[in-house]
């Protein structure tokens, strides 16, 4: 038993040694917009290797039609992610304001955010129909998982890097 207390004290030190003993708050310094430029490259990259690897056991005549739709595809979900990032810098530069964002800003925020998750989602259900009419229902639906996956994967590294709102007095 006291092995196990011992064990667990230990463990404790160790955990708290890592955690910073008082954190000060340094306001977050706004992104470049050559960054943001390049966050969106890369998301695009990274979504067509996904792509690549997922249908990558399609025939080739499968192939030609998969990469001559996904470029109408392509095309729409960039949009979509670019006002992503633009809503995600709008939220940003509300957040280091003086200020800080106003409740109807951030209401108007995760409205538009809303919007944006739907737009993807529709898109997906778009896509997965025409491939599932052009290709096979195989194909359309590795399809939507792999953009289900990779816009989940994009809006949870875009998360991680957004302070939360502060609570507000007896908020």
């Amino acid at each position: 038993m006291k092995k196990v207390f011992v064990a667990c004290m230990i463990l404790s030190a160790v955990v708290a040694a890592q955690q910073p003993a008082a954190a000060q708050y340094v306001k977050p310094v706004p992104p470049d917009p050559d960054d943001i430029a390049r966050y969106n490259l890369a998301s695009t990259e990274a979504r067509r290797s996904f792509f690549a690897a997922a249908m990558s056991n399609l025939t080739p005549e499968q192939l030609q039609t998969f990469w001559a739709v996904y470029a109408d595809y392509e095309k729409e979900k960039d949009a979509i992610a670019i006002a992503r990032t633009d809503l995600a810098k709008k939220y940003f530069d509300a957040h280091i304001s003086e200020a800080g964002p106003g409740e109807s800003e951030l209401t108007q925020i995760v409205n538009e955010a809303c919007e944006l998750q739907k737009s993807n989602t529709d898109l997906r259900l778009k896509y997965f129909r025409i491939y599932k009419q052009k290709l096979n229902a195989r194909a359309a639906a590795r399809f939507a998982l792999i953009d289900d996956y990779e816009t989940t994967a994009i809006r949870m590294n875009l998360f991680s890097k957004l302070p939360l709102p502060a609570n507000a007095a007896g908020g």
